[in-house]
């Protein structure tokens, strides 16, 4: 019996097991068999024709592509229905705390950064796990869905035809700027159906212009390695990311720019393009149900769609390519809210202002955040000490930055501190020498991004002093054409020298290039001004001049086509050492047809004699100039100025100055009396008792009582002798707001600072 029944209970249990096991493989079965179901289903895609999209199901998309669509009727945009649901995106992206987070950002604080990793440092010590309503305002692709660079991260990136030529142009300024590389890129993307430009903005978000740690590394044995696409290049750590890098070098056998481009562009495609993830913004973001969603996300940096968008915009802008059949994928979401996702932003303001203790208290506490029992890191001593402050928040804390680089926190107090007029010691026009140049709130790469500039901008330094020498790199202050300040690193910046101005000389006219000899970038016409940024190089026949023009663009022109304001020739200032024999192209020449006759025009001459010298006070102390540029003998009267204009003295006054400024006198203007907050204006006449002056407004150059654009322009026409200004007797006085008895550059842009940035004249 009892091994019967033992036998038996052996016989129960294989049965139970046996079921168990079925029941599990069926189920793994199912399970698998579902999961493949799923992550090959794909997202529905369709052209939209203006009439195609389901507004109540996807609101906030029609109107914007509407728009865009007005203005680029050649551009195409694919509807992509991902499926998804808009909240499900988020939270599955919003993973990975303490360990290895799915987004990243740097130079954010506040409301953009994860509140459950807080501080905690990633990657290479400047990123920071990003908050989920920053998730969310980047993944709402209606946030980008307007004229603009950012657009062009959802470009789909597929091949788009263009020569070797333009791809060299678009490296210009960057690491990889070859013939070379530039014939290899656009060959293996042609090869592999990839957009190069999309390539090369690849390239720069991974590299920077300059190149990075991992685009050339050497190994213990002298063998050097690329890993340009930094392809394995993970890590917490600098030395941690660059080991891993060059480890995966080693193994692909990256000895070579080329072998490793086409390797890369390979991974690219087979990882990502291959599985329909064919634009930047899907690289970022895997919501593409083909292969499975947020497996193959190719970069942690949240921001990354954006900053890459506006890299291939500038390439493909200067490549010439904007008018061609783009195509753009616009993912939709289910469920997605009425409005657009807004900005985590906590700020009140963002913007660079100064701050300083006020007389009689001292020793106020920086904190390392914004709440008074966080760790002091530092105090402002006193009144001497001026601090930037680049944040306030709607708690009343300010982010401020010392000169040594030092970020924390102070809590505004008005009974102890106090807001400073803005911190200048220049006011220099300068351009922008590189594209996707970040403009950043604060000195230093651990400031939020106000904007990012390209090649040409003209703007507007406040603070060249190099107070701020911080991340390896000197910060000044600029102002935009839109009185938006911030900072940018120096290198990126170059003073424009109008005493370099010249007149273009050629009858026919005369091409502006993208690099000496190189693509066309327009047509200036004959008598045209361009100022001279660099002495160029020899090529071919010519010598080369890098210039901007009046209204920004920047290119080369021979120089053998440009004068001087008298008809001399330019003169020959090429540094000696800058052209070596076996880089020069002799057989370069510019077709004959495209520089025709030249013809001598009268050019700008910087520096022109006043005929009417002020003297200083010390030395005239009536503020009188006689019209030969003496000073009159007691009594005698000055003959009438140019306009019929009697005075015996010459009286200057503030721009804002108005009748009533003059106490006791009696202000006329063309015989009749004016009164009261009547602006003054330069012709005015004063009579002060029984002696009369002739008011000069100092900037006033027009006679209309205000210092305003009309100004400035009469003064640039006067130097340029472009236009038919005059200046004579007051006005011409009034031009002279430097002082320095001339009439030049200096005078002009001093009236352009007044108007757009208050300089005092």
């Amino acid at each position: 019996m009892y091994k019967i029944e033992k036998f038996s209970k052996n016989i129960y249990m294989k049965k139970i097991i046996s079921i168990f096991l079925i029941v599990l493989f069926l189920s793994i079965f199912l399970i698998i068999n579902v999961n493949l179901k799923i992550s090959y289903a794909e997202s529905k895609r369709y052209i939209y024709d203006g009439t195609n999209l389901d507004t109540s199901k996807y609101p906030g998309f029609k109107e914007r592509l509407d728009i865009i669509k007005a203005k680029h009727p050649n551009w195409n945009f694919v509807i992509m229905e991902t499926g998804l649901d808009f909240e499900q995106v988020i939270k599955a992206q919003y993973t990975g705390h303490l360990a290895t987070p799915k987004n990243l950002i740097q130079g954010k604080s506040g409301g953009w950064i994860c509140s459950i990793c807080g501080d905690r440092v990633y990657d290479t010590g400047n990123w920071k796990c990003a908050s989920e309503e920053t998730i969310r305002y980047y993944i709402d692709s209606r946030n980008w869905l307007v004229d603009s660079p950012y657009l062009f991260q959802f470009l789909q990136t597929d091949y788009l035809e263009t020569t070797d030529d333009k791809v060299y142009n678009s490296l210009n300024g960057t690491f990889l700027y070859s013939k070379d590389n530039a014939t290899v890129i656009n060959r293996v993307c042609r090869e592999k159906n990839a957009n190069p430009y999309y390539v090369i903005a690849r390239l720069i978000q991974e590299q920077g212009n300059a190149g990075g740690v991992t685009s050339k590394m050497v190994d213990t044995d002298g063998t050097v390695y690329y890993n340009l696409f930094n392809i394995g290049a993970s890590g917490n750590s600098k030395e941690e990311v660059y080991n891993n890098a060059l480890a995966r070098a080693k193994k692909e056998g990256w000895t070579s720019i080329e072998k490793c481009l086409s390797d890369g562009i390979t991974f690219l495609f087979s990882s990502y393009i291959n599985n329909k993830q064919n634009s930047i913004y899907l690289n970022k973001f895997d919501v593409e149900t083909y292969g499975g969603v947020y497996v193959r996300q190719y970069m942690q940096n949240v921001e990354a769609p954006k900053s890459e968008g506006t890299s291939m915009y500038n390439k493909m802008k200067s490549a010439g390519l904007l008018d061609e059949k783009l195509t753009f994928i616009i993912p939709v979401y289910e469920n997605m809210q009425s409005t657009t996702s807004t900005s985590p932003d906590s700020r009140t303001e963002a913007y660079p202002k100064n701050i300083r203790v006020k007389e009689g208290h001292s020793n106020v506490m920086i904190r390392a955040g914004r709440s008074t029992t966080s760790t002091p890191i530092g105090k402002i001593a006193d009144s001497s000490v001026v601090v930037l402050s680049v944040e306030r928040y709607s708690d009343g804390w300010h982010r401020v930055v010392l000169e040594d680089g030092t970020i924390g926190y102070v809590k505004f107090n008005s009974s102890y501190l106090e807001e400073i007029d803005d911190l200048t010691n220049c006011h220099e026009e300068v351009t922008v020498t590189k594209d996707d140049v970040i403009l950043r709130v604060g000195p230093g790469l651990d400031h939020i991004e106000v904007t990012t500039l390209t090649k040409g901008q003209v703007i507007h330094r406040i603070d060249n002093t190099g107070r701020y020498n911080i991340d390896g790199k000197i910060w000044d202050r600029v102002v935009l054409t839109d009185s938006r300040q911030g900072f940018v690193a120096r290198e990126n910046l170059q003073v424009i020298d109008y005493s370099e101005s010249f007149y273009v000389n050629a009858e026919g006219g005369l091409y502006l290039r993208a690099t000496p000899a190189g693509e066309i970038i327009r047509k200036l016409e004959n008598g045209s001004i361009v100022t001279r940024l660099e002495a160029g190089t020899k090529l071919g026949n010519y010598t080369w001049d890098k210039v901007i023009t009046e209204d920004g663009v920047i290119g080369y022109v021979a120089r053998e086509y440009l004068i001087k304001k008298d008809g001399e020739e330019v003169p020959d200032e090429t540094p000696s050492n800058e052209i070596e024999e076996n880089t020069v192209n002799n057989n370069i020449t510019v077709p004959d047809n495209e520089l025709e006759n030249e013809e001598e025009n009268n050019i700008i001459e910087n520096e022109i004699e006043i005929d009417n010298n002020v003297e200083d006070e010390e030395t005239n102390p009536d503020n009188t100039v006689g019209e030969d540029g003496t000073l009159p003998e007691e009594g005698e009267d000055i003959p009438p100025e140019d306009g019929g204009i009697e005075t015996d003295r010459v009286l200057i006054v503030e721009p804002k100055a108005t009748a009533e400024s003059i106490e006791g006198a009696t202000i006329t203007r063309n015989g009749e009396t004016i009164k009261g907050n009547t602006m003054l204006a330069t012709g005015d006449i004063a009579t002060i008792g029984n002696d009369s002056y002739t008011i000069v407004k100092k900037g006033d150059c027009n006679g209309d009582g205000y210092v305003k654009a009309n100004d400035y322009l009469i003064i640039k026409d006067y130097i340029m002798e472009t236009g038919t200004a005059k200046l004579e007797g007051a006005y011409k006085t009034a031009a002279d707001v430097t002082g320095d008895s001339q009439v030049k550059a200096n005078d002009y842009l001093k009236i352009k600072d007044h108007i757009m940035y208050g300089v005092e004249v």
